[in-house]
């Protein structure tokens, strides 16, 4: 099994879309010296924020950074108990409970979607594979 590295690109200092294009072309040609497939996946996790668990995200809030108390409950109050409705032609619809979601918009939206997705690394690690990360946000 290979050595596994997750390997972020954007929002850093010398880091583009061609910096993560040539890492991950080096890395298949490396594997190919070493006569190793190379399986490549993509995911776009372009709508992620609209699919986050709010339960999952509190517990791993809590168990894996080890917020609690005042803290977590604060943070339950931001992503739990919000519903939302549409109106369309003077008409609205019922209201319905928000289960997912993490508003982009807010300051702790893209904060809280990172620590939502924080162990992606480690279980893509523990499969034995890379991870290369780049983000357009």
């Amino acid at each position: 099994m290979a050595t596994c590295f997750s390997h972020f690109f954007s929002h850093r200092k010398n880091h583009s879309t061609q910096t993560a294009i040539l890492r991950v072309m080096s890395d298949a040609l490396t594997a190919a010296d070493q006569r190793c497939v190379t399986l490549i996946s993509l995911l776009d996790l372009s709508e992620a924020f609209d699919c986050v668990d709010h339960s999952l995200l509190l517990q791993r809030l809590q168990r894996m950074f080890g917020l609690a108390g005042m803290v977590l409950r604060w943070l339950a109050s931001f992503v739990v108990g919000r519903s939302q409705q549409v109106a369309y032609s003077g008409q609205l619809s019922p209201t319905q409970p928000v289960l997912f979601e993490v508003l982009q918009g807010s300051i702790l939206g893209p904060l809280l979607f990172v620590l939502y997705k924080a162990n992606l690394s480690r279980v893509v690690a523990n499969h034995g594979f890379v991870l290369h990360q780049y983000s357009v946000r």
